[in-house]
């Protein structure tokens, strides 16, 4: 009985490639992925990230990256929630950074705990070398672009039930 299996098996994995290569690809999964589905992928040749440097109300400066804008439990995610937020309230349309902005001014003195009076945006670009390791060096960015500079709206004062 063992053996059956043994060769059921092997002719099975034999198969896979022959049915795989005769319907074109099309069942392979990879196929369905952004960067391979066009069938020519590239890797990018530069990276772009946002850094905010934050002035509190007394006089110190914070750096902050969108990972650092949420505490997740597993630090290999892509940390998606800071970028969103980060990305939308500096670089989106005018209503978009209107309605993000207070969002992440209440995020940034949650993180650093104290009271935002300025925010710069700071955009890095960095080359990608594959052919050295590693690919990418951080201490030397390429581009180095000022986005945005804005100090935090005044808050209307809520009103209290009596």
């Amino acid at each position: 009985m063992e053996i059956k299996e043994l060769q059921l098996a092997k002719y099975i994995t034999t198969a896979i490639p022959f049915v795989l290569i005769a319907l074109g690809g099309s069942l392979w999964p990879f196929t369905w992925w952004d960067m391979y589905a066009s069938g020519e992928y590239r890797p990018s040749s530069e990276v772009k990230r946002l850094e905010l440097r934050v002035l509190d109300s007394a006089g110190q400066q914070h750096i902050l990256h969108p990972m650092d804008l949420y505490t997740l439990d597993d630090d290999t995610s892509n940390q998606t929630p800071g970028h969103r937020l980060m990305q939308t309230a500096i670089m989106g349309t005018a209503e978009q950074q209107q309605i993000y902005r207070p969002y992440l001014i209440k995020q940034i003195e949650f993180v650093t705990d104290a009271n935002v009076e300025q925010i710069e945006a700071w955009e890095y670009v960095w080359q990608v070398d594959f052919e050295q390791h590693p690919p990418i060096n951080l201490e030397q960015p390429i581009q180095t672009v000022l986005i945005d500079r804005f100090k935090p709206s005044p808050q209307p004062l809520e009103s209290s039930i009596r």
